[in-house]
């Protein structure tokens, strides 16, 4: 990890192109451009660091000036697989360096397209892996020799090739690998430490680990350092801990240990694997501010939700009563003219003061019910039980149905125990009871029935009321919105079926 880092506004502030054409200058591939024919149309630095050539020598120059002799056919291979739209992957060849050295390199080529789709390019990533290919050849021979030579040699031989494999292995490792005996001294660290910490492997060879802990853990460390060692188990270190470790410019970075402990001849040594996880730990904070705001906005809302439907309930209660107080002055004075007490009326006169009532009454009731809903949504609705006989209640709200069933010719039956005593509260369970035979005659053609029932329920605890009549009934699929909030399943009317309500 580099101590200079690009500050993450000014990094946002570049342009996308200037961006981008900073990501190729800093590419260690080579990225360049050719057009259909082979002609090189753009060269960057890394292409200059794998050749040797500039850009002002490179482009406009056919690619075939760069292969090794004997390899020009396979150019003219490449070039008709691109023109064909083929995307070409790991394609390795030798090409020559500009000091007239060979250097082998992996090829990926793509076709680039216009708007319309036609290929007008080609795009090319090089990657020189010379030093791979004569490290691999290198160790080809290695063991070639090694079935020639005796078994000690052979034996010697192996565990180099082995140790060098190894170095290798750690060396090119994502994260930071030292290794350190047990008195905290710094014996391998390898070039991904060299970068994270900022110190070179020079200054950290032979140092002590202490340097790369914070202040805060340094006193106690020693003494962690011993007791893993003793413990000598493979284990996280820290695990369920935020630790951090200490960069040379005196900044702390989030980091994950694992450490593993090796006996030797020589002693114990202690590896520790190090990543940054830098970004890991700023992408989490960004989640957890997300999440955090967004679960203020929702408490937010829910408060105002709750605090308009207050203001709502508040507002229906009000108007409720506001307007009940004239309806019941309507109310007495159509019964008062009713009871022709101030002289006779006449049957046009009785017909519109009977309209009157009607639709008073029937306005009152909505007002009642309106009052009721915003009394339950405010929690306000209180129900006042007491022991009751069920007879008397259905009696009372089958009386006041009965002008209305007897007008339309519906017969109104009712079959229940004379002795059966309920709690409940007398004026919400007639108000039931009236809701439900009210819809019954309203829904039930002429000459038809409606039947009101009593029957115990859960061992004579409970009863069970049943209102049932001969009319169209509701759909099977419409029975479980009945119970929602402003549902009238007005569709059913024209329906035939007969049912219960």
């Amino acid at each position: 990890m580099n101590d200079e880092r690009p500050d993450s506004a000014e990094a946002i502030g570049m342009d996308a192109e200037r961006w981008l054409a900073a990501i190729v200058e800093s590419s260690d591939d080579a990225i360049l451009g050719e057009s259909l024919s082979g002609i090189i149309t753009s060269w960057h630095a890394g292409a200059t660091r794998i050749f040797g050539y500039s850009a002002e020598e490179a482009i406009g120059k056919p690619v075939r000036w760069f292969a090794w002799p004997g390899e020009e056919g396979r150019i003219e291979e490449l070039l008709k697989r691109l023109r064909l739209g083929e995307r070409v992957e790991h394609f390795e060849t030798i090409r020559r360096h500009k000091t007239g050295r060979k250097v082998l390199v992996s090829l990926s080529l793509s076709p680039i397209r216009n708007a319309e789709g036609m290929i007008i390019g080609i795009a090319k990533i090089v990657r020189d892996i010379t030093d791979r290919k004569e490290a691999d050849e290198a160790l080809v021979a290695s063991e070639r020799r090694l079935r020639t030579m005796s078994g000690q040699e052979a034996r010697a031989r192996a565990d180099l090739i082995a140790e060098r494999r190894f170095r290798e292995l750690i060396e090119h490792a994502p994260d930071a690998i030292l290794q350190v005996d047990t008195a905290g001294k710094i014996i391998v660290a390898n070039s991904t430490a060299e970068s994270m910490f900022g110190y070179t492997r020079e200054e950290l060879l032979g140092s002590c680990v202490d340097r790369l802990v914070p202040q805060a853990s340094r006193t106690a460390h020693p003494e962690h350092r011993k007791a893993f060692a003793e413990a000598g188990v493979v284990r996280p270190m820290g695990e369920g801990l935020n630790l951090c470790a200490l960069r040379k410019d005196g900044t702390q970075i989030p980091v994950e240990i694992s450490l593993s402990p090796i006996t030797t001849a020589r002693g114990i040594f202690i590896t520790a694997a190090i990543r940054d996880v830098t970004d890991r730990k700023q992408a989490e904070a960004q989640v957890r501010l997300v999440q955090q705001g967004y679960m203020q906005e929702l408490e937010d809302r829910k408060r105002e939700a709750e605090r308009l439907n207050r203001l709502k309930s508040d507002f229906l209660a009000s108007i409720s009563h506001e307007l009940r107080t004239p309806l019941h002055t309507i109310i007495g004075f159509s019964e008062l003219l009713a009871e022709e007490s101030a002289g006779a009326l006449n049957e046009e006169q009785k017909r519109f003061l009977n309209h009157i009532q009607r639709d008073s009454e029937h306005l009152l009731a909505l007002i009642n019910d309106l009052l009721d809903f915003s009394r339950i949504e405010a929690g306000g609705l209180n129900l006042h039980t007491e022991s009751l006989p069920v007879q008397n209640a259905i009696s009372e709200v089958v009386n006041a149905i009965q002008p209305h069933a007897k007008a339309k010719g519906i017969s109104l039956l009712t079959e229940s125990n004379a002795n059966v005593h309920v709690s409940a509260d007398q004026l919400r369970l007639k108000q039931v009871l009236y809701n439900l035979l009210n819809n019954a005659v309203k829904f039930t053609p002429a000459g038809g029935t409606v039947s009101v029932n009593v029957s115990p329920e859960i061992n004579d605890r409970c009863i069970r009321i049943t209102v049932s009549d001969s009319g169209i009934g509701i759909a099977d699929a419409e029975l479980a919105h009945i119970f929602e909030k402003f549902i009238r399943l007005v569709s059913l009317l024209e329906e035939p079926e007969k049912g219960q309500a």
